[in-house]
Order: structure tokens, then C-alpha cells, then sequence
């Protein structure tokens, strides 16, 4: 490896950004019509300043459909009934390797990225992870 696991790469220059969000006023329906479009399985929920305020996740949904919780009729309820409030989030200069830890530790599959005043800025998947892996020891095109 060229570098010791993200030593001195940062979120910033790996994360995703635009980020597509979600409000808690959205409906259940457009978070599922969001992930087909965009191929992604969770969404960060953002209030009118984009401040982060949760995150929802298909499986959450999926999970709420199979315990009784959520009836897939119900697609136009508002997101409100399903937002995860315990998000992890890091700040864009924050070293990769930080944001691998956080990952794994918490078996989170996305990190939110934000700012000071707690604004969205950014995401990291493990997609981003792998995508990076890849990068810097040259297993894109051989």
C-alpha cells in the first residue's frame, strides 16, 4: 500500500457531494423512489438550513414493513415516523482512517459529513472506502 490505511487522505477528498437528502416532512414513498434513482440504500435528514437531524435507511423501512411497524400501503406517511436520531457524523478534514474505524465500530454502512454548525457537507460509504482502496493501490485498470 502506498499509504497506511488513510493516514494522511482526508473525508473531503473522498466523500460524496451534492448529497442527495431527505426532509422530515418527505414522504416514506420518496425516500424508496430516491434510492431506486440514485442506487443508495440511506439518506441524510436535513431541516430548512440543512442542518443534520437524522438519517433513514432502507432497511429501517424494510424493517418497520416486516415487524408490523410500517404497512407498505402507507408509502405517503411522512418521514418523521422512522428517522434515526443517533447519526455518526465526522468533519470533512477528519483522516480516512478515522472514518474506517467509525464504520466498523458502529456497523454503520454511511457517516454523515458536516460542518461546524453541524450543516451537511458530504458523505462516506463503504463504497467510498473500497473505491479508495482500490485507488491507491492501483487495482482499477491492470
Amino acid at each position: 500500500m502506498t499509504e497506511t490505511v488513510g493516514d494522511t487522505t482526508k473525508i473531503e477528498d473522498i466523500m460524496t457531494t451534492p448529497v442527495v437528502s431527505v426532509t422530515l416532512n418527505d414522504p416514506i414513498s420518496r425516500v424508496l423512489q430516491l434510492t431506486k434513482k440514485h442506487n443508495v440504500t440511506g439518506f441524510p435528514v436535513i431541516d430548512i438550513e440543512r442542518r443534520v437531524i437524522g438519517v433513514v435507511s432502507t432497511l429501517d423501512l424494510i424493517t418497520g414493513v416486516a415487524v408490523g411497524k410500517l404497512n407498505l400501503r402507507l408509502g405517503e406517511l411522512p418521514l418523521a415516523i422512522k428517522v434515526d436520531k443517533s447519526v455518526i457524523k465526522l468533519r470533512p478534514d477528519t483522516p480516512i482512517k478515522e472514518a474506517l474505524v467509525a464504520l466498523i465500530k458502529n456497523r454503520v454502512g454511511r457517516i454523515i459529513i458536516t460542518d461546524d454548525n453541524n450543516r451537511l457537507c458530504g458523505i462516506i460509504s463503504r463504497k467510498d472506502i473500497i473505491n479508495f482502496f482500490i485507488d491507491i493501490n492501483k487495482l482499477g485498470k491492470q
